[in-house]
């Protein structure tokens, strides 16, 4: 199931990505030589970018490659270092839940009655990308955690 959500966040990012690079190459050329700038472009892209960081975020925890101090589990062998792998994922998933799962389900409801400037089209679609990362999240931490306990030190 891992490999199956790492391939397709992927491929998703993968798309976002070239997706927003085509649409900032269409707005510089629109603006430097039609001379007629495009202000949907630049929402699309911020918007995009949003969605791309918080994908990415789910993407990176699942791969165990997260910004991390390391200066405790470098010390730590054995037990002790197994112990501190579980409660670094535990407080992932909990973090997770709570905050981005929940916390942005109400922002999402929240903010789908406010549309955007310039694409017309309800916030709560951005604000989305916080549960939907927050979801992804939990599933790697859950996986991160089996993991973690079928290697029992």
């Amino acid at each position: 199931m891992k490999k199956i959500m790492n391939q397709l966040l992927e491929i998703i990012g993968a798309v976002l990505l070239f997706a927003m690079v085509g649409v900032v190459l269409w707005q510089v050329f629109s603006r430097t030589v039609l001379g007629n700038p495009n202000t949907v472009t630049e929402e699309f892209v911020r918007f995009g970018l949003v969605w791309f960081a918080m994908l990415s975020s789910a993407y990176v925890v699942g791969q165990k490659a997260h910004l991390a101090v390391t200066i405790l589990s470098e010390k730590l062998t054995g037990t002790r270092s197994w112990v501190l792998e579980i409660v670094v994922q535990t407080l992932f998933l909990l973090f997770a839940t709570i905050i981005m799962v929940y916390g942005g389900m109400n922002a999402v409801t929240l903010t789908m009655g406010q549309l955007s400037p310039s694409l017309g089209i309800p916030m709560g679609y951005v604000y989305l990308s916080v549960p939907v990362s927050g979801c992804l999240i939990v599933v790697y931490s859950l996986i991160n955690l089996i993991d973690t306990f079928n290697t029992v030190k």
